[in-house]
């Protein structure tokens, strides 16, 4: 049993390691409070059971990477998994992904191989899609409610950690995809300031969020949808319905970041990257990597045509029709493909994680210690078609038998991914517990990159470096998904 702020709490005690789920970090953001800052979660009498998981936050049941565990708007709740033993020890807070639209909580398990390593793991939920992003009207936050829910179960880590044997002065935040993308948001906001220590980005960047502009377009659109005045009607409209008339909305691939993040004047008062350029996040270390096919994923799932076309118009957009056909022969000579298809599902996964993965190295490597790297395999156990995709990586960071979130390995691992993906468990420990993963920090004269492959682990001097000239001073427009 331990005891925080709220009152007592029981967990479950296992083989290594001990559980506590299903905590709440702050009030059910019901009622009044959806699209409202998150307040303080109350107090309970007595102990609390802490043996089942709170729910998740509403999200569509269909859509990719939607978790199928019970959900509801009161959703903000945390869990931890700590050693049996010990004090003082590194923590792990953990951002799930899912484009801000799905994930939960238990997107990567519980956290029992960093236990085990000595860690105190915390996973959260945060509201997502149009409940946690959509900016609405006369609602100062609505654009950010997610973000501040990020804040909130920071603030409440960094208040009741060490009752689990936590450290809260050696917290590190750790996120893939749109977890990442918030990893970066964190690093930008002055409203995180001094919550965490490290960081850890996985296939994020720091350059899509919307302006307000268009997040204040994408709000009159929803309440539209749902036929409402304004957001205090809206307020009456069951979460199911709200997530419905999302969906609505949302126009497919091109439509990934829709519901993200606005700008907001205390919270996100610019573009996360230029923020952490200019120092937002000086002094701390960061490991920051991606992999080496991020949108091979998309094209295993959807079909290479299907998704590279609004990506090309995006990328046309973004360069320019002569920047466009030398980023298309950059990725041919690179990589060694043949046809423009290929090339632009090799562009589309930088388009929208390996450049802005890079960005972000150069901008906070001006003012802490960084670590980049790239993994060009998939998981142990997923088939090559998979090396290098979108999140195909995480597994091994963690440490678990499933190659993906709920998905059993469709054939033996391979004795050497296995042993690949030990050696990042390692080195994340390592990260972690010290600030340092073992290779040499990353610099933006030399730029050197772990890359993780198929022989093995390797330092890389700017690989892919014709690739990096052909984006040159690429910026990211806040309405590149959304007109």
């Amino acid at each position: 049993m331990v005891t925080v702020r709220q009152g007592a709490l029981r967990g479950v005690e296992l083989d290594d390691h001990v559980v506590w789920r299903g905590i709440p970090y702050a009030s059910p953001p019901v009622g009044d409070l959806r699209w409202r800052a998150p307040r303080p979660a109350p107090g309970w009498e007595g102990v609390r059971d802490a043996s089942e998981f709170g729910p998740q936050a509403p999200q569509p049941a269909n859509a990719p990477g939607s978790s199928k565990h019970p959900a509801g708007e009161d959703c903000l709740y945390l869990n931890v998994c700590a050693p049996k033993t010990g004090e003082a020890m590194p923590v792990l807070v953990w951002l799930h992904g899912g484009g801000y639209r799905t994930g939960s909580s238990r997107q990567m398990g519980e956290g029992a191989a960093f236990a085990r390593a000595g860690i105190v793991v915390v996973t959260i939920n945060y509201r997502l899609g149009a409940l946690g992003f959509a900016q609405l009207d006369g609602e100062p936050d609505s654009g950010v409610c997610g973000l501040l829910d990020q804040i909130a179960a920071l603030r409440w880590v960094r208040e009741n950690i060490a009752a689990f044997g936590g450290d809260p002065d050696k917290i590190t935040i750790y996120g893939v995809s749109a977890g990442a993308k918030s990893v970066a948001n964190l690093m930008a906001s002055p409203a995180a300031e001094g919550l965490f220590a490290r960081a850890i980005s996985s296939s994020g960047g720091g350059d899509h969020v919307s302006a307000p502009e268009v997040g204040a377009a994408v709000g009159r659109r929803l309440l539209q949808e749902l036929g409402c005045a304004d957001a205090e009607a809206a307020r009456a409209i069951p979460a199911d319905e709200v997530i419905a008339a999302q969906e609505r909305i949302q126009s497919g691939m091109e439509a990934l970041w829709l519901w993200r993040p606005t700008v907001h004047p205390d919270v996100l008062p610019a573009v996360p990257i230029e923020l952490i350029a200019s120092g937002s996040a000086a002094g701390v270390p960061l490991l920051v990597g991606n992999n080496g096919n991020e949108a091979g994923l998309y094209a295993a799932m959807y079909g290479a045509e299907e998704v590279t076309a609004p990506a090309a118009a995006v990328i046309g957009s973004i360069l320019g029709a002569d920047g466009y056909e030398a980023l298309l022969k950059a990725y041919r000579n690179t990589r060694g493909l043949t046809s423009d298809v290929a090339a632009m599902v090799a562009a589309m996964g930088d388009e929208r994680y390996g450049i802005p993965t890079q960005r972000l190295a150069d901008a906070q490597s001006r003012f802490a210690t960084v670590y980049r790297y790239r993994v060009d395999v998939a998981a142990p156990g997923l088939t090559r078609e998979l090396d290098g995709g979108h999140g195909t990586e995480t597994a091994m960071a963690w440490d678990v038998p499933e190659p993906l979130p709920g998905m059993r390995a469709p054939r033996s691992p391979k004795p050497e991914r296995v042993g690949l993906g030990k050696e990042m468990h390692r080195a994340w420990v390592s990260f972690i517990r010290d600030g340092d993963p073992g290779w040499r920090a990353y610099d933006s004269d030399r730029r050197p990159v772990l890359v993780l492959g198929e022989a093995g682990a390797a330092l890389e001097f700017d690989p892919r470096r014709e690739e990096r000239l052909a984006w040159g001073e690429a910026t990211w427009p806040s309405s590149t998904w959304f007109t």
